[in-house]
């Protein structure tokens, strides 16, 4: 593996790694060692929960009631 590949963290970020494999720019051997070479920081992780979102609540007003004014205009 190249210093620039190891330096560089969007060679290896999830979102552009498949992309990567596709073009070339890394391969499979090189992965494989670079996610071997990363450590194990799972006893570190914090577990959290979100509530989802209300989508009733915050749903956007109706598009016809902004022009109830002008139709009793006439």
């Amino acid at each position: 593996m190249s210093n620039t590949k190891a330096a560089n963290p969007w060679t290896w970020d999830l979102r552009v790694r498949e992309r990567n494999l596709r073009a070339g720019t890394v391969d499979v051997k090189e992965q494989e060692k670079y996610l071997s070479s990363l450590p194990d920081v799972a006893d570190q992780a914090t577990p959290f929960s979100i509530d989802p979102p209300n989508f009733e609540a915050t749903a956007a007003p109706d598009a016809d009631d902004d022009n109830d004014d002008e139709d009793d205009e006439e």
